[in-house]
């Protein structure tokens, strides 16, 4: 009997570990993203709040479906998935189209910074 009980401890305890494990900490959307392509000449700007995200000017309340690779944003209008591609970066499902990438705002400043230094040339031989 003691046998059947340290088993069922055991097999519980390992099942509440590998829940924990996979259970998402956080919402790794958080914060500011800028598209890598433009619209109009501007690059798309995603600002994700807690409480949902700030796009063209205004607050847009939402829900956050957190997974291990997979975010899905619900709002009153539509849902939107959006995969984790890296820690800088994020993919969106866009319907009839071809995937749409967004960089963090710190890493989309650095790669700008790099791209406006004077020394990148393709002529340039070391």
């Amino acid at each position: 009997m003691a046998k059947y009980i340290i088993t069922f401890i055991t097999l519980t305890f390992l099942l509440l570990a590998g829940a924990w494990f996979y259970f998402p900490k956080d919402n790794p959307l958080l914060g500011q993203w800028f598209s890598t392509d433009t619209i109009y000449g501007e690059p798309e700007l995603l600002n994700f709040t807690e409480f949902g995200l700030f796009k063209d000017g205004s607050h847009v309340p939402a829900d956050f479906l957190v997974g291990r690779t997979k975010v899905t944003v619900t709002t009153n209008i539509a849902s939107t998935e959006y995969f984790i591609v890296s820690e800088n970066m994020i993919k969106q499902r866009v319907p009839r189209q071809t995937w749409r990438f967004f960089l963090r705002a710190d890493a989309f400043e650095e790669m700008k910074q790099a791209l406006k230094k004077s020394e990148i040339s393709r002529y340039n031989q070391e």
